[in-house]
């Protein structure tokens, strides 16, 4: 059995800018496994990665395997072969690039119907993972990348293990960090869900959700349309900022520093929070006066506009996205049960290859 602090599970664009960010910040030595099946990519991965721990001279160090995520048995079968301390999901079986536009049928109905119609697609592989942690008795930390402001909730109610995801949020309080403390003098906090990445993609005059929400020193701050009216986000190339907050809470999960940061979906919970970060451990680090019940339901409000939410162990979508999905389908309308991920995600998956996507 191999240990290694961090084991990443895919091999796409979010982990090359994880991978790459690791190996130019570690300040302490870190072993980093990637798993996948596209060996030729991986290779590649590490080779860059390694070379930038040399050109950075940090005491990162990177490796590639083999890791088979068919199945909740391949993948217990494949986490058997390490020890890692943090696993992260990073591989997806839907791309949220290739729905950005209407190129399709499929993706002009993910657009109409919201980012949450997918969720099914999104929760599969990082549901895998967590039952083959759970199964094969595990203590590693689990970190998923997919969608985490609501998968995170179906992993949840599983009953199976999730410690956070990584992202979204953070994408939002790095940017306020820029703005409201480049020197890094004060605490910036944010409350936001992976809804205001949608509604941040469009031109300041056509945002229609209420922005997230900003503390300086846990004063709350005004006029946040306003002052970020210039920022408009782009589609996959958010992973540069994206990709490299998850850093320093992968970092700081391994054990190597305590951080402040922000994340998606900490323990379940619905959008994204600041938090504090230690070795195996996220803890909501809320602006005084913030209640954790008050967090969540203002989290909660954005849900609808994403088009899918879980509630009482069942994935309910949206008025507006049933409509849409009734279209194609008034059985996928429906909804379904968290214990029927797998019979949901075939016929969403059938209904995406019936469309094209």
């Amino acid at each position: 059995m191999t240990d290694c602090d961090l084991l990443i599970l895919g091999s796409g664009y979010f982990a090359e800018v994880m991978l790459n960010d690791i190996a130019a910040t570690a300040k302490k030595p870190v072993k980093v496994i990637i798993g996948g099946r596209n060996l030729p990519r991986m290779k590649w991965l590490v080779t860059a990665a390694n070379a930038r721990a040399a050109m950075f001279g940090t005491h990162a160090r990177f490796e590639s395997a083999e890791f088979d995520m068919a199945s909740t048995q391949t993948i217990a079968d494949g986490l058997s072969r390490f020890a890692p301390k943090v696993v992260v999901q990073s591989a997806s079986l839907q791309s949220p690039w290739k729905v950005d536009g209407r190129d399709s049928k499929w993706a002009a109905l993910v657009n109409d119907a919201g980012f949450g119609f997918t969720l099914a697609l999104q929760a599969m592989l990082p549901t895998r993972t967590a039952r083959a942690l759970k199964e094969s008795g595990s203590k590693a930390i689990f970190v998923n990348t997919c969608y985490p402001d609501v998968v995170n909730q179906v992993i949840k109610a599983q009953g199976l293990p999730i410690t956070c995801g990584v992202g979204n949020i953070a994408i939002f309080s790095s940017i306020a960090k820029s703005v409201f403390d480049p020197q890094g003098l004060s605490s910036v906090k944010v409350l936001g869900h992976h809804n205001h990445l949608v509604d941040w993609r469009k031109p300041a005059a056509d945002r229609t959700q209420a922005p997230v929400r900003v503390w300086v020193d846990d004063v709350e701050q005004q006029g946040i349309l306003e002052r970020f009216r210039d920022v408009q986000l782009p589609f996959r190339d958010l992973n540069v900022i994206s990709g490299g907050s998850a850093v320093p809470v992968l970092l700081a999960l391994a054990g190597t520093a305590d951080c402040a940061s922000h994340v998606p979906g900490p323990a379940g919970r619905p959008g994204g929070y600041p938090v504090k970060v230690s070795a195996g451990k996220v803890e909501l680090d809320l602006p005084r006066g913030l209640g954790e019940s008050d967090a969540v339901a203002w989290n909660l409000h954005f849900e609808q506009a994403d088009g899918a939410s879980v509630i009482d162990r069942k994935v309910v979508y949206s008025s507006r996205a049933r409509e849409a999905i009734a279209q194609y389908d008034s059985g996928i309308a429906d909804g379904f049960h968290v214990e029927d991920l797998s019979e949901a995600y075939a016929r969403v998956s059938a209904l995406r290859e019936r469309l094209g996507g």
